[in-house]
């Protein structure tokens, strides 16, 4: 029963104190759009208010991704006239609204995930709920939980490049330059291609050998740093995939295949070098141009064909052999579980990771070995298990991405003539690219990308054997070199869901805690 004094109190609160106040369903839609919403429907369950005050008061005051409050449930409306399905609870959340950042024209407003509170009503269960579908992490006295301690260490303990190396990309230019270069003229010294990959300066990833990756989450995951395993593929039967083996076994097999003309994959460049820029350009909204920082620059995909496995292989042992010119051809981030689901059983995942990330996606690369990926970053824990080749890989942490320049950036697609041999620029897509940098770190433009001179490059190069764990939303460029005896560059990777995620493209995100993990902390 609550008492006059409760009662009063009550009235006082709503009065006095902002958040605890009846809401209109577009005042519910603006608060969801930044915070999660912990609602008591006006008439239900008067006997709990007096419990929210005391979590206002108590518990969630200071934190500010939560808003307590009431909505009168009859006749609920949001302002586009539709009506949510109300749960008949004392108590329910409103999610926050997570901003979809992939499209750049209006979208319909969208509406919040509504979570029914289904428990026994105590102090306990209220602060649980919230902090399962709010994402918070109190405990009943208002202080952070323990969960809520170890994420704030983990956020705190990030790995930066920067612990292990003074080398920025400034550095490092003007040490092998410094007869041209000084850091007054530093942006307009550079004129000539940089290579990136023949600097001798730049840190290298750590290495460790399998049987030492027992605390591996510790030392690693919740770091986010990259590291490369010694010796962890050492029961993979993955010897007995030579070509030979895939002809026969897969060779009838259909894949998609990526092609270029010089082996590289999704760079950017000038969208003038592309027919009918000119009219591209007049037909994109204003609103979309508005929010695209280069739209004088598009991220090149590769043209692509569907065809018998046999005649892919065919075709990279011809480049390899220098049949082909001016033709590179490539089977990347190919589902294992789709195109070749017998060779799952000859690969086993990493035993100091398995149970502990969710498996996404498992992939196999296959190229003549002379192929380069272009900067970019996924969105996924990534362990890249190198077979044949090597792969020479350059990463800059996700921790201040304006200096990569994260956007959405215009997407064109080459045209490939079988008959000819030869590409064409004649593609301009109306999608944007989400994951790819502008910049081109071989010939870096420091007058159009100045931020990207105070970036820290890590070295972590693979050969046949070796994994690389690559964290989620790293920036990474991919120099791959074929294995001298059998003319290709093979890899498998593992994409699992990350343990930290950030919303993209968004340079100013900051890395958190997966809340799918929760578990773990």
């Amino acid at each position: 029963m609550l008492t006059i004094l409760s009662v009063l109190a009550y009235i006082i609160h709503v009065c006095e104190v902002s958040s605890y106040e009846m809401l209109s369903p577009a005042e519910v839609i603006q608060i969801a759009n930044n915070k999660c919403l912990l609602l008591n429907p006006i008439n239900r369950g008067k006997e709990i208010v007096e419990m929210l005050i005391e979590l206002e008061s108590n518990v969630f005051r200071e934190q500010d991704q939560l808003f307590i409050g009431t909505i009168n449930v009859d006749g609920f409306l949001y302002p586009d006239k539709s009506q949510p399905n109300l749960p008949n609870t004392e108590l329910f959340i409103f999610q926050k609204i997570i901003k979809d950042r992939s499209c750049l024209m209006k979208v319909p407003i969208p509406k919040p995930t509504i979570v029914p509170f289904t428990g026994m009503v105590n102090k306990e269960n209220i602060i649980d709920f919230v902090n399962q579908y709010c994402f918070t992490y109190k405990s009943k006295n208002g202080a952070l939980s323990i969960e809520g301690l170890h994420r704030e260490e983990i956020l705190k303990s990030l790995f930066h490049v920067s612990n292990i190396s003074n080398k920025n990309i400034r550095n490092i230019f003007m040490h092998e330059d410094s007869s041209t270069c000084t850091s007054d003229s530093f942006e307009n010294c550079l004129q000539e291609p940089q290579n990136i990959y023949h600097k001798s300066n730049i840190p290298q990833c750590e290495r460790v050998n399998a049987e030492n990756t027992k605390d591996f989450f510790n030392k690693y995951l919740k770091m986010s740093k990259p590291v490369i395993i010694e010796g962890a593929m050492k029961k993979w039967k993955s010897n007995k995939w030579s070509m030979k083996y895939f002809q026969e076994k897969y060779g009838d097999n259909d894949v998609h295949i990526k092609m270029t003309s010089t082996g590289e994959y999704e760079g950017v460049e000038p969208v003038t070098l592309w027919d009918n820029h000119e009219k591209f350009l007049k037909k994109i909204p204003r609103e979309v141009k508005a929010k695209l920082p280069f739209p004088d620059l598009v991220v090149v995909r590769p043209a692509t064909l569907n065809m018998k496995f046999s005649k892919f292989l065919d075709l990279i042992q011809s480049i390899s052999n220098s049949n082909y010119k001016n033709v590179s051809a490539y089977l990347e981030y190919s589902s294992i579980r789709e195109y070749f689901p017998e060779l799952e059983s000859d690969i086993e995942e990493m035993e100091f990771i398995k149970g502990i990330l969710h498996l996404k996606h498992l992939n196999i690369w296959l190229s003549d070995g002379n192929t380069l990926g272009k900067t970019h970053f996924d969105p996924f824990d990534n362990f890249l298990c190198q077979i044949s080749g090597k792969k020479e890989v350059i990463l800059f942490e996700p921790h201040d991405n304006s200096r990569l320049y994260e956007a959405h950036i215009p997407e064109a697609i080459l045209s490939f003539n079988k008959t000819e041999m030869t590409f064409s620029r004649r593609h301009l897509s109306d999608s944007t690219s989400l994951v790819m940098s502008p910049i081109d770190i071989l010939k870096p433009n420091f007058q159009k990308f100045p931020k990207f001179a105070e970036t820290y490059p890590l070295n972590c190069t693979i050969n046949e054997g070796d994994v690389l764990f690559m964290p989620a939303f790293w920036w990474h460029e991919v120099q791959s070199y074929p294995s001298p005896t059998e003319g290709r560059n093979l890899a498998v990777n593992f994409w699992y869901e990350p343990f930290l995620t950030k919303e993209f493209p968004c340079p100013t995100c900051k890395l958190d805690v997966n809340p799918t993990y929760r578990n773990l902390l």
